[in-house]
């Protein structure tokens, strides 16, 4: 006797005994649900963009280390600005007011987390010029005759001001980001009030982190309960039974909340985004229903003298295998999420294995008893969705082999505009554009003449960053930086400190080679507060690194890519090589997002049609089954993300995931394809196909339906990425339908019969 039927025998005993001890069964089943689902309370979700980049990412290394060389885990920008030049006078009194509220911790707004801030008014003390002894005109007057203080904190008009807010923030959980934001809000509403002709925008991985929640609660507010509604109005449709469709719905809800408990337990902080996964185990669970459902009204119709629990227990046994296997192979595409870089996405695909292990058990042990107590007679009333699938089979007889070609020249045409891909991460891209993150950078933008940074630390040995030499070759590598036509300008010391060499006295004239080592010291030091331990924005501690912040305008995530990488060479070229020249920065780091997923995910996906072509080989007995199934199932996936790039050009975080995502999601409806035509050998003809197929295609339509319509939701979500997710997990399911029809059969004929005539 071998393994596997051995493992159905003790399956086929437990379901047996749980059938017998309904009552018992059902009311422990409800306790185990009460006590794991109590953790849904302590859900720890996080919108830290960091949770997008793996550990071992070299550009979330590389922002980690520039973070620990600085001392800036998060940067918020708030911009100031005005109409005309005339309201200089109006920009530097509200530029004053903000630098008394971010100076005074116990001002009613100040920033908790605030380690430090820079604006014109925190340097005037290092310029001579204290605060409390310098009125507006004065500053008026020293902006005209100081260049350097313009350049740096102003645009070229002197219309707008820009002030970097540096925070520390220990806690990046929801309700710290949440927290945080609040008190920036507040901060900006208020500075609006008191200077209502003055324009207030401001931006940063604080507010970033909260627009990503604010996109997200909307999801979880409204479309995931719509994909409650859709999965009861679909099955309610194809049953026609009230009591089923709750049945059917409540061991969805179960597996989810018990997947949510034990995620709460865990206390494990999971990427907002992640909270997706419980959506996709309800719905995955009621598709994994719906086959047996289907099964049960068969035996109605074709032994109606069998009672009711008979039919039950029949069509339960009839169908665990392909019930199995089909959460074994969904588990393993999920699974091999494990191979993106993202942690979010690793959290999401390890979620829905687990839910896939509640469900299955639930599936096979406790959806028999409740059918059997909550459903009364069962009478399931699916004669329209068998209908439906009667015509789509005449249509399949009618020439297997030219619809199977044609579909799958179709696709052949839609995976041809992945040619045509081109990613584009930019994290603004994530919302509409009349979200407030993207219209405050649009603001700083339009004032300043950028709104993206990219930073370029670059490392020197003890004692030779502050030398004239240094600074000389620093001034020539500055200047080739910015002769690049993306670079509008680059935030380093120069502008400062030849700003106070010329207003010495005597003002230093020279070139920066022959100025005294001791006077560009002081020049450097009185105006940069760096000690051994304790480092700021441009100089590191002890003036081991430096950094220059270039500006550019919005760019795409392959010109950002391509640019890091020419800034790079040039620094290189320079006399930085290896790991002294390090371009990062958020903006790098996200550039890079969907590329190295998609590369980490091509071993991820491999791996998994390697293991699913393996279970369905042992558990169908069949080596050309399992290798008949790759095809049909990596073929839709492809092909729908190939329609979106035919359509948008552009692809995001979605892309990068939704092949091993989706392998597992339509390889349920093949295998129960599979299943039955491997259990009906002797019919391998047309005719004896298009019969099996008729058995089974009722519940592939409801399948395709529930599970089509369900994602088809996301598309109306207030998140870029799900739009895309929603989009391509929607269109592959509908395309995998078309294959599972036209191409799958014919396929079967071609390789499995041994007799074509009818």
């Amino acid at each position: 006797m071998g393994v596997w039927f051995r493992i159905l025998r003790g399956i086929f005993r437990w379901q047996r005994w749980f059938f017998a001890h309904q009552k018992p069964v059902l009311a422990l089943t409800v306790l185990l649900i009460g006590f794991v689902g109590y953790g849904v309370t302590d859900v720890k979700t996080s919108n830290d963009p960091f949770l997008l980049f793996g550990p071992g990412n070299t550009y979330r290394q590389k922002l980690e280390r520039q973070n620990a060389a600085f001392g800036e885990t998060n940067q918020t920008l708030m911009l100031l600005a005005v109409k005309s030049r005339e309201d200089l006078p109006l920009l530097l009194k509200a530029e004053r007011a903000l630098f008394y509220i971010l100076d005074n911790p116990d001002s009613e707004f100040a920033l908790t987390n605030m380690t430090s801030f820079t604006s014109v008014s925190s340097l005037l003390p290092a310029m001579g010029y204290p605060i409390e002894m310098t009125p507006i005109k004065d500053v008026e007057v020293l902006l005209d005759e100081r260049a350097a203080l313009g350049k740096v904190f102003f645009n070229a008009d002197h219309t707008a001001t820009i002030i970097s807010i540096k925070l520390d923030l220990q806690d990046t959980s929801d309700a710290g980001l949440q927290r945080a934001y609040g008190e920036q809000k507040a901060l900006v509403d208020h500075m609006r009030a008191e200077f209502p002709d003055v324009d207030v925008a401001f931006t940063g991985s604080v507010s970033m982190g909260e627009a990503l929640r604010d996109g997200l609660s909307f999801d979880r507010k409204y479309l995931f309960p719509l994909t409650l509604v859709v999965n009861f109005i679909m099955l309610f449709i194809a049953f026609r039974n009230l009591r089923i469709t709750a049945v059917a719905l409540g061991i969805g809800v179960s597996s989810v909340v018990l997947t949510t408990g034990l995620a709460g337990w865990s206390g494990h902080v999971f990427a907002t985004a992640a909270v997706s996964s419980f959506s996709i185990i309800m719905t995955l669970t009621v598709a994994s229903l719906i086959h047996i459902v289907h099964s049960i009204g068969t035996r109605q119709r074709n032994l109606p003298f069998q009672k009711r629990d008979a039919l039950i227990q029949a069509s339960f046994r009839k169908l665990a295998v392909p019930v199995i296997l089909a959460h074994a192979t969904t588990a393993v595409g999920f699974l091999s999420l494990n191979w993106a870089d993202a942690p979010a996405f690793q959290a999401m695909g390890n979620l829905v294995a687990i839910g896939l292990v509640f469900s299955l058990a639930l599936v096979l042990f406790v959806t028999p008893v409740a059918l059997a107590l909550g459903c009364g007679e069962m009478k399931i009333r699916d004669q329209q969705m068998r209908d439906l699938s009667r015509m789509f089979t005449l249509a399949w007889a009618k020439g297997p082999l030219t619809w199977g070609l044609l579909v799958g020249l179709a696709s052949v045409v839609a995976v041809a505009g992945l040619l045509r891909t081109t990613f584009d991460d930019q994290f603004i891209r994530f919302f509409p554009p009349d979200h407030p993150l993207r219209q405050n950078i649009q603001t700083i933008a339009d004032n300043m003449g950028w709104s993206q940074s990219i930073d370029l630390v670059l490392r020197y040995d003890e004692d030779e960053l502050l030398t004239p030499a240094a600074f000389q070759e620093l001034e020539t590598f500055t200047n080739s930086l910015l002769a690049l036509p993306e670079v509008v300008d680059i935030r380093g010391p120069l502008p400062i400190v030849k700003n106070c060499l010329a207003h010495r006295t005597p003002p230093y004239e020279g070139a920066l080679a022959d100025v005294p080592e001791k006077m560009l010291n002081y020049c450097v030091r009185s105006h940069f507060y760096v000690t051994e331990d304790f480092g700021n924005a441009t100089f590191s501690a002890g003036f081991r690194e430096l950094r220059l912040s270039l500006l550019v305008k919005r760019q795409t995530a392959a010109h950002v890519r391509a640019l890091a990488e020419k800034v790079e060479s040039m620094a290189a070229a320079a006399g930085f090589t290896g790991d002294r020249a390090a371009v990062s920065g958020m903006n790098v780091m996200s550039s890079y997002l969907s590329m190295v997923n998609t590369k980490s995910m091509l071993v991820g996906t491999g791996v998994a049609m390697i293991v699913v072509s393996i279970l369905i080989g042992l558990f169908l007995r069949s080596l050309p089954l399992a290798l008949l199934s790759i095809f049909p199932n990596f073929m839709p996936a492809m092909a729908s993300l190939g329609l979106w790039v035919w359509i948008n050009s552009e692809v995001g975080m979605a892309a990068s995931i939704i092949s091993a995502l989706t392998f597992g999601i339509v390889v349920d409806d093949t295998i129960h394809i599979l299943y039955a035509l491997n259990r009906g050998r002797k019919k391998q003809t047309n005719a004896g196909v298009q019969k099996v197929l008729q058995a089974v295609f009722p519940g592939v339509l409801t399948t395709t339906a529930t599970l089509g319509f369900g994602f088809a939701l996301l598309m109306f979500s207030g998140f870029a990425v799900n739009q895309q997710l929603g989009f391509l997990t929607a269109a592959t399911i509908f395309i995998a339908f078309l294959f599972d029809l036209f191409v799958l059969p014919s396929l079967y004929i071609i390789f499995m019969g041994r007799n074509r005539k009818h």
